[in-house]
Parts: C-alpha cells; structure tokens; sequence
C-alpha cells in the first residue's frame, strides 16, 4: 500500500479562493464550463486553480447548499471557521484554492508516507505552506479557457434549480436508514466550524460508505473506484448531464490514483482518517483501516477485515479482530524470539569453536616448535650414528667370518680324526678278512679249514701293519720325512684304544639295567677330544674378547643398543607420522643388526641349545614400538615384524652355515642342537621364506650324504671268528648305522615323512643294517639284541604307542626278521634249550612286536611260549 495520505475533497467554488456567504447563508460554487462536444464533467480532488497543474476547467458548477433549518450545523466558508474558532482543527475538506499551489503539492507528494487520514492541518493565510494533498497520477483533461462572462453565467444557478438539489439530496438522505451500531463523528466537535460550517447543521448529512469483503484495501479498486464516483457525481447533481465517457475517465482516475497508492504503500499498518461528506441525505465514509491481521487487508467502510455491503462493525468483532492482531503479533514474537535464541546458540558455538581454534593453534604452535628441535637432534644422531656403523661394519665382519672359520676348523678335525681311524682299522681288517675268505672259499668247512683262514688273517695283519711303519726317509737336512706320519698313526691309535675303553666303561655301568636299552659300541658318540675342545676354548674367547672392544670408542648413546633403541622408539610414540613418512621401519633393522650381529658371535647352536629369549637383544627389541598402552601391535604395523626379520637376516645365516660345514650327522648331540636351532628359526621366519627352504634343503642334503657314506660290513660268522678284530668292527659300524638313524629321526617335525622314510627305511634299514642282522640269524642272543636297538631307534616315528594309524608297509621286512626269530627260537626251545633263557628271549620278541602294532604276532608268540604277562 502507498504510505501517502489519501485525501478525498470535495470542490469548493471560486476562482481566487474567497467564498461569500449569501444573505442566505449559502456558499455558492463556481464551476468553469466545459465545451459542450466534449460532454465531459469534471471531477476535481484539488483546488480549481488557474496555475494548478492538477486543475481543470468545470462545465457546470455546483453551489453548496445549506441545510435546512432542522439542521444543527450550518454551511459556511473556511475563513469564517478560522474566524470563529480562532483556532486550527484537522479538517478533511478542501481549504482555500490560493493553498494549492506547485511548491506546496511538491512537498505534500515528498512528505506523504502512510494511508493514513490526513492530518489535522491549521489553515493559514495565502502565501504560507499549504497542507500535503494527494495527487492522483494519470492524465488530465486541459483546462479550457473561458471567458469572465462564461464564468459568471454559470457560476450562480437560480433560485428553483437550488431547490431542486436540495430536494434531491433530502430524498436521498432518507431514502436510507442510517446502520444501528451508526455513531456520528460529528457529535460534540467542531470540525463544522473549523471548516466554516455552522454548529446548526453538519457538515454532510449522508456518507459514502465503501465496503468490500477481506481483500485488502484497495483489491477492487475499480469497484471502489465506480461507487465513490458515483456519490460524488450524485452529490453535485446534475446527473442527466453525466454522460458514460465522462464516467469512465473519472474511474480511470481513481483506479490509477488507488492503483498507486497499492503499488507504493507497504502492508502493514494503514489508518485512513474518516472523512464524511453530507449532501441531500446521501452519505459517504470512509472508516479508519486497522492493522492487517493474518494476511487479511482492512477494509474501508468503518469495518475492519471488510465486510461486503453496507454497515459498520461491532465493537465485539472490533475487539476480537484486535485480539486476532495481537495474538498474531505474539506468535511472531515468539518464532522472532526463537530465531534469535537459536542464532543466539550458533553464536555461541562459533565463539566455542574460535576458541577451541586458538588453542588448538597454540598447543600446535609449540608442538611445532618441540618436533623442529627434536628432528634437528635426530637428523644429527642418525648421521652418526650411520657414519659410525659404517665404520664399525668391517670389524665385524670379520670377527663373524674368524668365528665361522674356528666352528669349521673344529668339526673338520673330528671329521679328518674319523676319517683316519676308520682307515686305519678296516685297512688291516679288510686285509685280513680278504685272506680269511679265500681259505674257507676253498671248501672243507672243517677246524683245519677255520685255522688256516685265522692264519691268513693274522699274516695279513702283520703285513699291513709292517706296511704302516714307513722306513727311515730322511731329506737334504736329514730330517725324517715318514716320522711325523708314524706319530700321527701311534696317537690315533691310542686315541682309539682310549675311546674304546670309555665306551666299554659305560655300557658295563648300563649292564644292570634293561637289556633292551643297553646301547652298543658305536651308537655313543666318543669322537670328542678334550685337548681339541681346549684349544676351540682359547681361541673363542679370544675372538669374544676382541668383539666386547668393538664399540668401546664411542659413546653411550651409540655404542649401546637398549639408548639406539629409545631414541627410534620415542620418536614413533610422540610423532608417528613422520617416522612412518620416513619409512623407518624399512630401515631400522639395519641398524640394529649391527648390535644383534656382534652377540651372536657368543651363538653356537650345534654346541648349546640355547633360546633367543635368553639372549640380551631379544629382551631388548622385544617390546620395540609396543603401544604405550601395552596394547598388541596392529595390524599394520610393520615393527610387528622388527625381530622375525633380524632372525631371517642375521641369525639363520649363522645355522645355515654351521649345518653345511660344521654339522656332524653322526653326532647325536649336535643333531639334537641343530634340530632345536632349526625349530627356534622356523617359529620367526614364515615357510615362504626363501632363506629357510634353503636351510632345509641343506639339512635333506647332508643327511643324505650321511647316509651315502655309511658302511656296515655283512662278514659271516665264520669270517668273524677267523679275524680277530672283525666282530668289534662290525658291531661299531652297526652301532653307527642305528645312532645315524636316531638322528635322523630326530627331524620328525621338521621334514616331511616321504623324506625320512626314504632315508631311514628304504637306504638305512632295508639297505644296510637288515643285511648285517641276516648274518646274525644263527646268534639268537646277538641277533636280539640288535634288533632291539633297531625297533628302539625308530620309536616316536614308526614305532612306539605314540604311533597311531596303519603300520608303514616299509616295516614290514624288520617284522619279518623278528618272526624269523621267534622261529630258531622255538627249534632252540625244542632242543631242549633252558626254559628261562627261552622265555626272555620271547618277551623281547614280543615286545619288539607290540612296538611294530604287531598285536596278533605277539599274541602268537605268548601262546607259543606260555607267557602269562598281558601285552
């Protein structure tokens, strides 16, 4: 809506402005005439002012009456208001023409703001600031000029026609029944003074009334429009001269002024000041509009909300509109107070969060200052310490390659030791059993026969023993040449000889014992020489000593590993992403073996069995890059991995080449040590390892070049008896086939069973050491007795209550031998051999087939020989 003041006058006559009263008291006005071809009237809002640009010229003129003298206000001029009250009253009727000027309608057009009435205005002497006035845009017919005679005719209707419009105007007045709830504005003011009425008679008697339905003030405007038009025509009568053109260009006049006054305005609030017109009984008001309640624009026509026809509101509805207003306005309020209490809150929270910012950049201010000062330490420590590794890397190098050499050195002089005595001793018992074989070849079989082969024997004995004592042979100095070879060859043998009597010593001390346990010569190990493990002694601590001076020079901080590792473990607790960013974990095993490097030069897994866990760099690392929570490490943490790969890249070296050069496969305790060793790295290094299949592959390998080279002589008995040495010798080898085979069985966990069936049933058992057993078939105690030592070797592989599921079929040639025994032992016991020595022969049988899960065999052998003990 326009914010502009509606102001809706009616005319006054008079060119200059100054109206007379008449005797009668009648205010006459003056009209000017409109040319006739136009038949046009005009319908004026402003003063008929010559120089108004608002002006036009009037055909007719239309004189105001007075009322009758029923009336209690009387018509009268403005100036003789001001005269009698003395005073200036809001007024809505048009004053003096000589107000309206152009400057005046200017400021009226920029001091306009709201719809509301006019405000009360002081009427002042022509030449001062005239009251605002509304202007209507549109266009305006031009002003005619007429002549003075023209003014005059038509400015001064007569006596009749006077008459008549008050007539008209009575009748008009009547015609309607004023509204019940009607309360005159006029009642006890004196507006009708202040306008030059008199208080005899109001100012009008009837009122246009405009009303329309809850649509706003000016939503038909046209409608509007049409009936204020159609009033103010009637008022000023002569309505058989109103022509329809005439009528519409009025209501195109109020359709663009209201239209305006729409377009500018604002909905809100509007108050229109009531302003009441009376001529002849018809009225027209214009009721103050209230305040827009719930998108409902007030109304003219004394309602508010608007109510369609004529009528005026009731106080009660007036109050409940009002109510409506105010109970609108306070749910606004509240959704307002809402909308405040809530950008209230995201204030707050801002503020929390600028705050919770600042801090944030302050702690990573001096974070930052902390991590730049802790990286230039670090950037300093790693370069030395890489410098001093560096440097460091030789030494050790080298103290690991002397201590391969001392471990290969000792092994390869027991290897060379056994080697020699092996010589030694079938050199003259091959001899002789050759010479003892071609005497009982040549038939007979008979004591002559035997003693000659004895004979032979003993003579190719002393002929490889004259042999051995190489001559005198002296060089250009006259040195002995052969002497030191005749000593080595007196020291072996002695060597020998005092091995055999440790070996006797122990197997008498097991005599009391279990027979079935009782080890024969050759399963000990006594290849040991105590001066020999003397001088490996010396010559290792010496290499340890000179190992512990290694990082003597330099600081703690370098030189100790347990510092090394603080430093890396604090820079991943307190800044973990750059060591990640760094790849720390990539390279900190290279760091550390070094450390791990130099105490497993103390690691003899052939000779020790000893764990990592009780190795001082294992406890060290162990914990290395373990939460500070004590939590496991996650799942992609690769310091998870920091001791598996130090064990893969510095230990398992260290076995692999002790199993290749060092490892005696004869020696059941260095198996036993290398089996543990082999275990301990399969727990850390993963079975796709390259390193570790290598290692196993050296272990099969070695076994079977153990295996290759093993020897148990298959002589007859006779040939045994004829030479001297022959049955000791055979029952040493046989020894040592039974021990080789225990240590292979050893590697139960470690290879796979096709393997060791391969090795130790197939080339060990089924091709040396059941060949040798066949020639004892005719010794039923000796025959025993090393069957016994075979089953017992194989126990917690194939034989043994450990032992589940079917029996290798590859057993069943040792079954054999041992029923084939049970056989000479029933024809013994049919011999009429003593029944004691049959019956413990025959428990043996029968547990050596239990140990085979031979159930039904050993059944049989109990039925057989009345044995009561259960299996």
């Amino acid at each position: 809506m326009s914010s502009r003041s509606k102001n809706f006058r009616r005319r006054r006559g008079g060119d200059d402005g100054d109206n007379d009263n008449d005797s009668n008291g009648t205010a006459v006005a003056k009209s000017a005439v409109k040319p006739k071809k136009n038949h046009q009237k005009l319908l004026s809002f402003v003063e008929d002012e010559d120089d108004s640009p608002f002006s036009r010229p009037q055909k007719s003129s239309s004189s105001r009456v007075s009322k009758s003298t029923s009336s209690s206000h009387k018509v009268v001029s403005v100036k003789d208001r001001i005269a009698a009250s003395g005073t200036t009253l809001p007024s809505n009727v048009q004053p003096s023409a000589g107000l309206y000027t152009k400057e005046a309608l200017l400021e009226l057009q920029k001091n306009t703001r709201t719809l509301a009435s006019s405000s009360s205005r002081t009427s002042r002497p022509t030449g001062a600031v005239s009251e605002p006035v509304v202007v209507l845009k549109g266009l305006v017919k031009p002003e005619i000029e007429r002549s003075d005679d023209e003014r005059k005719g038509e400015a001064m209707p007569d006596q009749a026609k006077i008459d008549a419009i008050k007539a008209k105007r009575e009748r008009l007045r009547q015609s309607r029944a004023a509204a019940p709830d009607y309360i005159s504005l006029d009642g006890g003011s004196n507006h009708g003074a202040a306008e030059g009425l008199s208080d005899e008679e109001p100012e009008f008697q009837t009122r246009i009334a405009m009303f329309q339905e809850k649509k706003g003030v000016f939503d038909d405007a046209s409608e509007m429009s049409l009936n204020a038009a159609t009033a103010v025509l009637s008022v000023d009568g002569d309505d058989d001269d109103d022509d329809e053109e005439e009528r519409k260009w009025e209501e195109e006049q109020f359709r663009k002024g209201l239209g305006k006054r729409m377009d500018d305005g604002n909905v809100g609030s509007v108050n229109v000041q009531a302003q009441s017109v009376q001529q002849q009984g018809y009225s027209v008001s214009y009721s103050s509009v209230g305040n827009v309640v719930n998108g409902a624009v007030p109304s003219i026509g004394g309602a508010v909300g608007g109510t369609m026809g004529f009528g005026s509101v009731s106080i009660s509805e007036q109050a409940e509109v009002a109510k409506k207003a105010l109970h609108s306005n306070m749910i606004r309020l509240k959704e307002s107070h809402g909308k405040t209490l809530s950008t209230l809150s995201q204030v707050e929270e801002s503020l929390l969060t600028a705050l919770t910012n600042i801090t944030t950049l302050d702690k990573s201010s001096s974070f930052t200052g902390e991590k730049y000062i802790f990286m230039q330490k670090l950037r300093d420590f790693i370069s030395v310490i890489c410098d001093f590794l560096q440097h460091k890397a030789p030494y050790i190098e080298e103290l690991e390659e002397q201590m391969q050499q001392l471990h290969k050195k000792r092994a390869s002089v027991v290897l060379k030791r056994r080697v020699a005595d092996n010589d030694d001793e079938m050199t003259e018992v091959q001899a002789a059993v050759d010479a003892a074989m071609s005497m009982l070849g040549r038939g007979g079989g008979n004591a002559a026969t035997t003693a000659a082969a004895i004979s032979a024997a003993q003579a190719a004995v002393d002929a490889i023993k004259q042999h051995k004592n190489l001559p005198v042979k002296l060089d250009d100095f006259g040195r002995d040449l052969n002497r030191q070879k005749r000593m080595d060859t007196e020291r072996r043998a002695k060597a020998r000889e005092d091995r055999r009597k440790r070996s006797e010593k122990k197997r008498m001390a097991s005599v009391g014992g279990d027979i079935s346990n009782q080890r024969m010569e050759g399963e000990s190990s006594t290849d040991d020489s105590e001066s020999e493990n003397d001088i490996y002694k010396s010559n290792r601590n010496k290499l340890l000593q000179v190992a512990e001076e290694i990082f003597s020079d330099a600081a703690e901080e370098y030189s100790q590993l347990s510092v090394v590792k603080e430093i890396f473990e604090r820079w991943k607790r307190l800044y973990a992403e750059s060591y990640r960013d760094a790849y720390i974990s990539l390279s900190i095993p290279s760091i550390f073996s070094p450390y791990v490097r130099l105490e497993l030069l103390k690691w003899d897994p052939l000779h020790e069995d000893v764990d990592f866990f009780d190795m001082r760099w294992h406890s060290v690392l162990f914990d290395y890059g373990v939460p500070a929570d004590g939590s496991d490490f996650s799942s992609d943490d690769v310091d998870a991995d920091l001791i598996p790969g130090l064990v893969e890249k510095v230990a398992l070296p260290i076995l692999h080449h002790d199993i290749t050069h060092c490892w005696d496969m004869l020696s059941g305790r260095e198996s036993k040590n290398a089996v543990s060793a082999t275990s301990v790295i399969i727990n850390y290094v993963p079975v796709s390892s390259e390193a570790l299949k290598e290692l196993i592959s050296t272990i099969r390998a070695r076994l079977a070049e153990a295996v290759a080279t093993l020897e148990v002589p298959t002589w007859s008995a006779t040939v045994m008896k004829a030479v001297p040495n022959a049955a000791r010798i055979v029952a040493y080898r046989f020894g040592v086939a039974v021990r080789l085979m225990r240590n292979i069985c050893m590697w139960k966990d470690i290879l796979v069973m096709p393997a060791l069936e391969k090795l130790v049933l197939d080339e060990i058992l089924c091709g040396k050491i059941l060949p040798h057993l066949q020639t004892l078939t005719s010794d039923i105690h000796d025959a025993v007795a090393r069957a016994e030592r075979v089953v017992a070797s194989l126990i917690g592989v194939w034989t043994g209550p450990s032992v589940t599921g079917a029996r290798s079929p590859k057993l069943q040639p040792l079954v054999n031998y041992v029923l084939t025994l049970g056989k000479n032992l029933e024809k013994r016991h049919a011999s009429g051999a003593p029944e004691s020595e049959v019956n413990g022969i025959a428990r043996r049988l029968k547990k050596m087939l239990v140990e085979l899960n031979e159930y039904d065999e050993a059944r049989s052998i109990s039925r057989t020989f009345h044995l009561k003990e259960a299996l």
